[in-house]
């Protein structure tokens, strides 16, 4: 019995140590991606993007369930981005509040007797409304199917080679169709970008514009700021570098429309859509069997602005959502895991999701229950319990830190010194309490996933009652 409880302490130990290697060769990665990005980025690019007549027309796809709080602000923003060609396409997936009544009343929709005919199979759309004030502004109404079901609805009546997926709570920079754009310009082979993606919470939104930037104002809003800082972003270019990244936030993706109809869209099913869809679009990328040679791009200067809950219950109820939605992805793509036929995505990326994402919550709880079990048989001391806490709260500390000040060599680094204080004081604060509180979380996610079958999306979130054209 004192062996077994020996080697399960040596294999957590391996595991954190492993870990924590891994993140920081990421974060490393990450850092000599952007490097490398801002060394071969110039202006004059997006002068010639914003200028030629060659670039490619993007249609924004907009699914949307109940957001009259935040749409109107929303669509504004999109159609006030800085491109060439592009159409706003908003799917009104079975609201059954006021959301189509303030698009009319906004944007002066008219409904069209005629749409086009759909490629990938939906639920039934009811109507396509047309704005008068706005040509390339689309709403479709369809019956209920899940946000995944509203985009391919969307998909299905675009116009353009390119299709920018975000969600309705988002705000883009300016410029960010150009950059996302911009390495479709040079790399033909490339089927999809991404970018970075930071809470919208501390925004102050005018009419569609962004014209000043902050930080959330609760400690809940502070502790995802600094996640999306380290996971969402630095993390992501590490993985994206070796074929590995297998989760595409939903708030920004741009993906080749032929690619998009090949692969089938998201699976409408899946709990979380996005992961599950990002699963899948590497094995269609990077399968050697069919060689076709194309590229997946993370672009560390494009960005979109999520809103992300502040009230308790709906931020355990979405990392709850997160949890189950990635294990559900992981198994319903397990012909990947570590077969040779995909590359790195299913030797690296697979497992790394497996073992350090699904899996961390359940090595992290048993860490817990181990280390009070050797204390309490009297086979280890307090002592050294708490230098390993110490060495494991100083280790994410600094890998978090680390990410911060990549950051601030960036586009995205604080407005204001007061705001990166702010982000430092942060780290040390979410390391004491509000990482324990997801591991726990994303246990018992894991528990009703595997053992109650529970598939479910979890509590809708809670929209802030004023439109976020007026939001701070």
């Amino acid at each position: 019995m004192i062996a077994i409880l020996q080697i399960c302490a040596l294999t957590i130990l391996i595991y954190f140590v492993a870990l924590s290697a891994i993140n920081l060769l990421l974060v490393c990665l990450g850092a000599i991606r952007i490097r490398d990005y801002n060394n071969k980025s110039t202006a004059s690019d997006f002068d010639r993007i914003v200028k030629s007549n060659l670039s490619l027309p993007i249609s924004v796809i907009i699914p949307a369930h109940n957001e009259a709080a935040i749409i109107i602000g929303t669509v504004e923003n999109i159609l006030k981005l800085d491109y060439p060609v592009h159409e706003v396409i908003v799917v009104d997936d079975g609201s059954t509040d006021e959301t189509i009544k303030l698009l009319e009343q906004s944007f002066n929709i008219q409904r069209l007797e005629k749409h086009g005919a759909s490629h990938i199979k939906t639920q039934k759309v009811q109507a396509v409304y047309a704005s008068s004030d706005y040509p390339n502004l689309v709403v479709i109404v369809k019956e209920n199917g899940r946000r995944a079901d509203a985009i391919n609805a969307g998909v299905t009546l675009s116009h353009y080679p390119l299709i920018c997926i975000i969600d309705a709570d988002c705000v883009i920079e300016a410029d960010g169709l150009q950059r996302m754009a911009r390495p479709f310009l040079f790399d033909p082979n490339l089927a999809a970008a991404t970018g970075v993606v930071r809470p919208s919470n501390g925004l102050v939104i005018e009419n569609g514009v962004i014209i000043k930037r902050g930080l959330p104002k609760t400690w809940l809003g502070m502790n995802q700021e600094i996640e999306y800082t380290r996971s969402f972003q630095w993390l992501r270019i590490g993985l994206n570098r070796l074929q590995s990244m297998l989760s595409i936030s939903g708030a920004l993706l741009l993906i080749k429309k032929s690619v998009f109809e090949e692969t089938g869209g998201p699976w409408p099913d899946a709990i979380t859509d996005d992961i599950e869809y990002t699963i899948r679009l590497n094995g269609f990328l990077f399968d050697r069997k069919n060689k076709r040679d194309l590229n997946l791009a993370f672009i560390p200067d494009a960005v979109s602005y999520t809103e992300v809950p502040e009230k308790l219950d709906l931020y355990l109820s979405q990392r709850n959502r997160w949890q189950r939605g990635t294990i559900q992805a992981l198994f319903r793509n397990w012909r990947m895991f570590l077969n040779p036929r995909y590359g790195t995505t299913s030797l690296l990326g697979m497992p790394y999701f497996l073992i350090f994402e699904a899996m961390a919550p359940i090595v992290e709880f048993t860490a817990y229950v181990l280390a009070v079990v050797l204390l309490v048989l009297g086979l280890t001391a307090w002592q050294e319990i708490l230098t390993l806490v110490l060495l494991a709260y100083t280790t994410s500390a600094f890998l978090t830190l680390l990410s911060i000040l990549i950051t601030e060599t960036s586009r995205l680094r604080s407005s204001s010194w007061n705001d990166y204080w702010k982000m430092i004081l942060s780290v040390f604060i979410d390391t004491l309490g509000w990482h324990q509180l997801r591991v726990f979380t994303s246990l018992w996610a894991t528990i009703q996933f595997i053992l109650l079958r529970k598939r479910d999306l979890g509590a809708p979130m809670t929209r802030n009652p004023q439109p976020i054209s007026s939001q701070s």
